[in-house]
């Protein structure tokens, strides 16, 4: 008798055992799609500054000026928007490596001044997912891409208590240059600025349903 409680007291402590590893395993996983996640994230955002610093390479010292300028002012403007209690302000700093301009990005808030750099990305947040998105904007505008912006998922990172200023820049910034915007978003506040929106649902067949709101 003493020999059997013995044995299920282990075979006990082993399941306890093994659903902790299971739970180990389980939690790794997660930390790994997470991370792979960011990373993609990452890489699309950094995309974005490259497509930016192959624009001032393109330029002459007169209009790599006026790009700076230009791309400061858009993207201060949605920080502003967008965070009008946190004083934001988005400086560009020019340098030459290698015989070519390198643009450095920094970030004024409450009186500090930091420079974004790769990791920044990675981390997301509502201020990296804001100076993307205006960054994404400015790119449209300098390189003089004609028809609708297409946008999937902007300012997903950007708290429920900023989202609505998220949707008046776009909406604004449409207004003002006559611009389309196009944009695929799960945010209430974005799909309610539209002049049309449309939901898309799934139903129990599978068929996608699409409807006005």
């Amino acid at each position: 008798m003493i020999r059997l409680n013995t044995v299920k007291a282990d075979i006990r402590a082993a399941r306890e055992k093994l659903a902790a590893r299971i739970g180990q395993r389980d939690l790794i996983l997660k930390e790994r799609d997470q991370a792979q996640i960011r990373s993609l994230e990452a890489s699309k955002q950094l995309g974005v500054n490259d497509q930016v610093q192959i624009l001032l390479q393109k330029s002459s010292e007169y209009a790599r000026q006026q790009v700076k300028g230009r791309v400061e002012q858009i993207v201060t403007q949605a920080l502003q928007v967008v965070f009008p209690e946190r004083g934001y302000a988005f400086h560009i700093v020019l340098d030459v490596k290698g015989l070519q301009p390198i643009a450095e990005y920094w970030l004024y808030s409450e009186g500090v001044m930091r420079q974004m750099v790769g990791p920044d990305y990675g981390r997301g947040g509502g201020a990296v997912d804001v100076v993307t998105l205006a960054l994404r904007l400015a790119l449209a505008e300098l390189e003089q891409i004609d028809g609708p912006l297409l946008m999937d998922e902007v300012g997903k990172h950007v708290s429920a208590e900023f989202a609505p200023n998220v949707a008046f820049f776009l909406k604004e910034y449409s207004k003002q240059l006559g611009r389309q915007i196009i944009l695929i978003t799960h945010n209430e506040h974005l799909a309610a600025v539209g002049d049309r929106s449309l939901r898309v649902s799934q139903k129990r067949n599978g068929e996608s349903e699409v409807r006005a709101i």
